[in-house]
């Protein structure tokens, strides 16, 4: 009866397996689909340059530069003549039943304690702030397009590894199944083998949804035609990285805008304190008046040319409030700034620890792999040979895929971190694009 029951698991073996054969064989004599009836495709690089004009980030970033450039401009025109004029008529009562006056004014400033001058550098630090500013909304677009594109990948590689899972397991349940009709394994053993297969089924779905809403994000995010496709990379080579995180730091001290526009507000207040102080100073102006059939009893048209100024002598401290308030402002604004720099540079201390630390866990992840791939090459021989059943073969077979995913969840962390330190170096002196083009080979 045992010798039977092991010819019969045999016989059950060697039927699959043909089948299997010849579904390859149909599968590989399939025809290719033209690349042409695909449309255009994208590479990322194209694909982050096409989002950095076309994304409402980079455009919203573009018109509070612009904003600032025109502000700019208004404080430059300070330093010019102003030319104005004024004019009145109605009806009266008294001897004259009508009234009416032109008045016609030109003034050029010559003295306000040179607050027109700090307000141009003030505007002026305000332009390069937004210009910074705007570099930055490029760089956090770049990072948002490469994580997304992280994800993308991800979850078309499970896609296919829970197709996979899903395959084999359908496989296996419809062997079981048959197996149990003719009463050869108990129902534990197809119970067992339906949830293993219920399991991936929802793991397929679930990866397949999570593809379709990160694509669809994707390519919403980069503007694609309806002809045109995004070229998905496969997952290649983890970047090189420095042996010491100090490299990165002196990196973005040289590339990341963070640090100059620190500095930048702490100039700007610098200038609105001292067009506060500029206030203390008395102010000139050259003028010219013409006035023109004023209604009094006096002849009133003429030209007049002189100098008009004006000074606040005291305010019982109002000014100097303001003054002290400013400089309070400033320190503030230098310790903010301090506190800023220390946490990006924390940060780019713990992108690196933790990539170094990911790069373990890849290694781990590709032993653990090759130990459950010879694991689940013995079971197979055991079910060969009848000493194991369906059951074990599959737990077998889920583990292997289990271990193939966090492979790739591994990966995708690395790449995820690569991009995060790219960004807070502003992608200057590191490789890191998705795809290495040096470093270690992932399986």
């Amino acid at each position: 009866m045992e010798k039977n029951k092991k010819i019969f698991h045999m016989a059950v073996v060697l039927f699959v397996g043909l089948v299997g054969l010849l579904t390859a064989r149909t599968v590989l004599a399939a025809p290719e689909l033209p690349q042409e009836n695909f449309g255009s495709l994208l590479t990322l690089e194209q694909a982050i340059s096409r989002t950095l004009q076309e994304d409402a980030k980079v455009k919203l970033a573009i018109e509070r530069l612009e904003k600032e450039k025109a502000l700019y401009k208004g404080a430059q025109a300070e330093f010019f003549p102003k030319f104005g004029t004024e004019y009145f008529g109605a009806v009266a009562t008294g001897g004259s039943k009508t009234v009416g006056y032109v008045d016609a004014s030109l003034e050029q400033p010559i003295f306000e304690g040179w607050k027109s001058v700090f307000n141009k550098k003030k505007q002026k630090t305000r332009v390069e702030s937004e210009t910074l500013r705007f570099e930055e909304a490029k760089l956090d677009l770049n990072l948002y397009v490469r994580i997304l594109y992280a994800q993308v990948l991800e979850e078309k590689e499970l896609t296919r590894i829970a197709q996979g899972e899903v395959k084999e397991l359908s496989g296996a349940f419809e062997r079981t199944s048959a197996l149990f009709q003719k009463e050869v394994v108990p129902r534990s053993e197809l119970m067992r083998v339906e949830t293993l297969l219920q399991k991936s089924k929802t793991g397929l779905v679930k990866h397949k949804e999570s593809y379709d809403y990160y694509l669809g994000l994707l390519m919403e995010t980069v503007v694609m035609g309806a002809q045109e496709s995004l070229e998905l990379e496969p997952m290649g080579k983890i970047p090189e990285l420095s042996e010491d995180a100090s490299t990165y730091l002196e990196i973005s001290r040289k590339h990341d805008p963070l640090y100059k526009i620190t500095g930048l507000q702490i100039q700007e207040k610098e200038f609105e304190k001292k067009m506060l102080r500029a206030e203390r100073w008395p102010t000139l102006n050259l003028a010219a008046k013409w006035d023109l059939n004023r209604d009094i009893y006096v002849n009133t048209d003429r030209v007049m040319a002189g100098v008009s100024g004006k000074w606040n002598i005291w305010d019982f401290g109002r000014l100097g409030a303001q003054i002290h308030a400013k400089e309070h402002e400033i320190e503030e604004k230098k310790w903010e700034g301090v506190i800023e720099v220390r946490d990006h540079e924390n940060e780019i201390r713990r992108d690196f620890h933790e990539i170094r630390a990911t790069r373990e866990k890849i290694r781990l992840a590709e032993t653990l792999m090759r130990e459950r791939e010879e694991l689940y090459k013995n079971e197979k021989v055991k079910s060969v040979a009848g000493e194991r059943g369906a059951s074990e073969l599959m737990d077998s077979f889920v583990a292997l895929e289990e271990a193939r995913t966090q492979n790739l969840e591994s990966i995708t962390e690395c790449r995820i971190l690569f991009a995060k330190l790219g960004r807070k170096i502003a992608f200057g002196g590191i490789e890191t694009g998705l795809q290495g083009t040096a470093g270690e080979e992932t399986e």
